[in-house]
């Protein structure tokens, strides 16, 4: 049970970020490509995802517990 829930909280950002760090690996060794650096442009876009994912996430958990102290008023 604390799995699933460790997975659905974290999961979705875990898997964005070992994706990131797979095409971040893969512009580090085209060296000299024409794709190097859309590659890279790739991996500051997902981590800039991760990013926006966790605080979409605080923010969700902020306005639950907000309509929670609200409701118990």
């Amino acid at each position: 049970m604390k799995f699933r829930s460790w997975f659905l909280n974290y999961g979705l950002v875990l898997s964005i970020l070992v994706s990131t760090a797979l095409v971040a690996l893969l512009a580090y060794r085209i060296e000299g490509s024409r794709w190097r650096w859309p590659m890279v442009a790739l991996a500051l876009g997902g981590i800039g995802t991760a990013a926006v994912v966790l605080w979409i996430r605080r923010y969700i958990d902020r306005q639950s517990k907000a309509s929670d102290q609200g409701s118990q008023e």
